[in-house]
């Protein structure tokens, strides 16, 4: 028998399906900027299109899972942080007689990729983060060289007014850019590059930020694991994105990282969750001494998730606020109480507690990183940790660390670790093969 079919295991486990996998997360990164460059090719393009196409993703990393072996027991976690998030939005569906889709899409897409990552090995996380990485940079890079022809291509405006509601004044009337792309006097920038704040394959400076700091996470997670081309590649997309998109919180987070890879695995286990208490603590006790304001920069920033949060009442604690969900695009922490209450947020957070048993360096560096990125920037950012233009690898990553034990870099443990992945049916199948 070959090797690949020795790794499958079983015929439901083919390398079509293998492939399928570890490509799912780099579509769902970019299908925003497919779609955008197919509606500036004349196709038809509208929001119930991006719907399906972000449902018929989510199906599909969760469909290909069950098809490979079933529910397995890594499941149960993503499996209930859906359910719970499903009955927290049917209460405050019936209380205020709209329906709150919101945190159930978020979890669905959490879960989804979670699961996917279950099931995926070192080598199909690898791959499926080198080809976002090489996506994200040939497009950046096709930005820096012309602007207007990437304008052309994917005419963002054009596509955002259509499938997401944006309005004309939002955007650049001379290229179709967003307004958020212009670099402004006094606002932070490295002074590396003169044009607009790139957008890359994500067609809005926000997400680019994001997807780039998710591969830091990887990058402090799987260092030692990673080949020198794969680290030059993923060091290169993030340097290019972070000094061309001047991106604040990526530079923020870069040497916390950094520090981190030596720190995290010394950290107390499973102690990241006191990263959103005290950093809100944090910043009600800042703005005991000073007064609130807003604005974009970090103090004003801070103030506005210090607004929404102090002028919820209990009932907005205890149900949302559905009516604001639109109006907390500036505010992570507002927008995860505005659309699922005080308690999806505690099923948020304690699924972020228990997604990655923390049972080696690696696994303690990947819980740690991706804590405080997403507690971070729900405090300073909005609800970019939840776009599927990066949410997807995030959670692959996280999801892969779930079902497999990395003490070393070492054979032997390398070898341990792909066998704990396996199925009891994939396991027999080995076994019967080395038999023979």
């Amino acid at each position: 028998m070959n090797r690949a079919a020795l790794q499958a295991g079983t015929s439901r486990d083919s390398a079509a399906l293998r492939w399928a996998m570890t490509l799912l997360p780099p579509v769902a990164i970019a299908y925003n900027g497919i779609f955008a460059a197919a509606a500036a090719a004349g196709a038809p393009m509208n929001n119930v299109i991006v719907i399906a196409a972000e449902l018929a993703i989510i199906l599909g990393a969760m469909g290909m899972s069950f098809l490979r072996d079933g529910i397995r027991r890594e499941d149960v976690a993503p499996l209930l942080l859906v359910a719970g998030i499903v009955v927290v939005a049917v209460i405050g569906s019936l209380v205020f007689e709209r329906p709150m889709i919101e945190g159930v899409r978020n979890a669905l897409i959490i879960a989804a990729f979670t699961i996917l990552g279950i099931r995926c090995d070192e080598r199909m996380v690898r791959i499926a983060f080198a080809v976002s990485c090489v996506i994200a940079l040939g497009v950046l890079l096709l930005e820096i060289s012309s602007v207007d022809t990437y304008a052309s291509i994917f005419q963002p405006a054009n596509y955002l007014i259509k499938t997401r509601g944006f309005v004309a004044k939002e955007f650049m009337d001379e290229n179709s850019l967003a307004i958020g792309t212009i670099s402004y006097s006094g606002r932070f920038t490295f002074g590396l590059y003169d044009g607009p704040r790139t957008s890359s394959i994500f067609l809005e400076q926000v997400s680019i930020n994001c997807f780039s700091i998710v591969i830091m996470v990887y990058l402090c997670t799987l260092w030692q694991r990673l080949s020198i081309a794969e680290r030059v590649l993923a060091l290169a997309t993030v340097f290019l994105i972070v000094v061309t998109n001047n991106a604040r919180m990526s530079s923020l987070l870069a040497p916390l990282f950094l520090i981190g890879y030596f720190l995290f695995p010394r950290l107390p286990r499973y102690w990241q969750g006191l990263v959103p208490v005290v950093s809100l603590g944090a910043t009600f006790l800042l703005f005991a001494f000073i007064p609130w304001r807003t604005g974009d920069d970090p103090v004003g920033r801070l103030g506005t998730t210090y607004r929404y949060l102090t002028e919820y009442d209990a009932g907005d604690y205890l149900f949302g606020v559905p009516s604001l969900i639109s109006r907390t695009g500036d505010t992570g922490y507002g927008f995860v109480i505005a659309s699922m209450g005080l308690a999806g947020a505690f099923v948020y957070w304690a699924y972020f507690i228990i997604v990655v048993p923390q049972n080696s360096d690696t696994s303690r560096r990947a819980a740690w990183a991706a804590a405080l990125y997403v507690y971070v920037w729900l405090l300073v950012g909005g609800t970019g940790t939840f776009s599927m233009k990066s949410a997807p690898l995030l959670w692959l990553l996280l999801g892969y660390c779930r079902a497999t034990y990395m003490p070393a870099r070492d054979d032997p443990a390398r070898r341990q670790a792909e066998a704990h992945r396996l199925t009891p049916r994939e396991r027999m199948a080995r076994r019967q093969v080395a038999a023979s």
